[in-house]
């Protein structure tokens, strides 16, 4: 969850008008898509080249209701050490979907009008991967995204 965490800022941290949404309950790579099958025994409903697992099965295996464990990200969210800004505006765009019975957690992370940090870090995207960004001047740079400059 901690990496949820992270990757919401670091979609924030992409700069001004840019968004993004991140999917609980969705498998974009082949292999998790197998391990999941094997010790869960469901059925992956496909969709482009991801597969809609669903959160029923976590849920399932810790003893909770859907809406309980949709109740737990909101929870890791508000306690996360996310923004105040974007903290609030990702809590007010998070919702769930009972898509095809499998369940999914939409994660909308709106634009952001300054740098967002989790703590005291700051995080980015670089394609499909979350880094934190430790540069001096790469922190610059990002500040500058905000700036309409970059």
């Amino acid at each position: 969850m901690n990496r949820v965490v992270e990757t919401i800022c670091a979609i924030a941290n992409n700069g001004l008008g840019r968004s993004g949404t991140i999917l609980i309950g969705v498998a974009d790579k082949p292999a998790d898509v197998l391990r999941i099958k094997q010790l869960d025994d469901i059925e992956p409903y496909p969709v482009g080249k991801r597969s809609v697992v669903g959160i029923q099965r976590e849920a399932r295996a810790l003893g909770e209701s859907p809406e309980e464990y949709f109740a737990r990200w909101k929870e890791v969210i508000r306690s996360s050490g996310l923004s105040r800004p974007l903290r609030d505006s990702v809590l007010a765009n998070i919702s769930y979907a009972d898509y095809f019975g499998y369940g999914v957690v939409v994660i909308k992370v709106p634009s952001q009008r300054d740098v967002s940090l989790v703590g005291e870090k700051i995080f980015i995207r670089t394609g499909d991967e979350t880094t934190q960004v430790t540069e001096a001047s790469r922190m610059l740079e990002i500040g500058k995204r905000f700036q309409g400059v970059v």
